[in-house]
């Protein structure tokens, strides 16, 4: 039922307000009398609906703002879509900043072990110009000693000696110390091929002498007679057992400076016996020699008249 069928009915009262409906014979407005007074209809009505649509307009805006205000609370970090493109565009910068960064570090690095490269390269240069500094000292300070060793030979002998030779008393003698070891009689060949012959002690001055210029045998571990080496002179019984007897064919005549208990053959007697003579200097000077197999390998002195 519309507002017109409705209003249109008999009259009622409300409150103390009457509405009643009062038409002419002639088609005249519609009213409606409220209190004392009588309003036309129609128009009334569209106040209404004006009024109503505006309490409508309203309260759908006031709705909105709260809904917005409610949105707005309920997500605080809402980011709009200008935020996001800022936010990646500024990621790539940093990225771009930090593959950058990598790039240099990582040409550095290579410089850097370009340079510890190329240093230890100098370093090995350096180290093989130094080893080959230290080779050449060491030959320089050989052929010093060398050299120093023949200038005292010759201010001990004052020119009587050839190099490699020493002076005593009247006779120059060669020690070979720096020689292969060899036995008694391939010891006295040699000393014949320098002009010589091997030593022969006859004097006590003399095998004092020898006994100071001579290497001294250690024997604060062992015995001397457990110890290898020895350096051959010219005496041997080889032709007779006990009867010892010079190079140059002169018989032993003072008993010789034997180390206590020599010579004792090793109770071995004739050729196969301890039948060639050597000395190894240990406490007394005045006892040196021991009998020794000829075919030992040892060092030998050979002895020649001074120019």
């Amino acid at each position: 039922m519309d507002i017109q069928t409705m209003i249109s009915n008999d009259d009622y009262s409300t409150d103390g307000k009457s509405l009643h409906q009062n038409t002419g014979n002639n088609g005249s407005m519609r009213t409606v009398r409220v209190g004392s007074r009588s309003l036309p209809l129609y128009p009334l009505v569209i106040v209404c609906l004006g009024l109503l649509n505006t309490i409508l307009m309203l309260t759908a805006i006031v709705i909105g703002i709260y809904c917005g205000k409610v949105s707005e609370e309920s997500n605080p970090y809402k980011i709009t879509a200008q935020g996001l493109i800022i936010e990646v565009k500024q990621i790539q910068i940093i990225q771009a900043e930090s593959i950058k960064a990598q790039e240099e570090a990582q040409q550095a690095l290579e410089t850097e072990l370009t340079s510890h490269q190329q240093l230890k390269l100098q370093l090995e240069q350096i180290k093989t110009g130094s080893d080959g500094i230290q080779k050449q000292i060491e030959t320089l300070k050989t052929e010093r000693a060398a050299l120093e060793t023949n200038s005292s030979d010759i201010l001990k002998s004052c020119g009587r000696c050839q190099s490699g030779w020493f002076l005593f008393n009247t006779s120059c003698y060669f020690h070979s110390v720096s020689q292969p070891l060899k036995n008694w009689q391939d010891s006295r060949a040699d000393c014949i091929s320098r002009g010589a012959d091997l030593a022969m002690i006859d004097t006590l001055q003399e095998q004092e002498n020898l006994f100071e210029y001579l290497p001294k045998l250690d024997q604060s571990i062992q015995p001397w007679w457990s110890k290898p080496g020895g350096i051959w002179i010219g005496l041997t019984d080889i032709e007779t057992e006990h009867n010892w007897v010079w190079v140059n064919n002169v018989t032993l005549q003072d008993g010789g400076y034997w180390i206590p208990g020599e010579p004792n053959n090793h109770g071995f007697g004739g050729p196969e016996g301890e039948d060639c003579v050597a000395v190894k200097n240990i406490k007394n000077p005045k006892g040196t020699w021991y009998d020794a197999p000829c075919q030992m390998g040892n060092e030998w002195l050979c002895e020649m008249e001074p120019n």
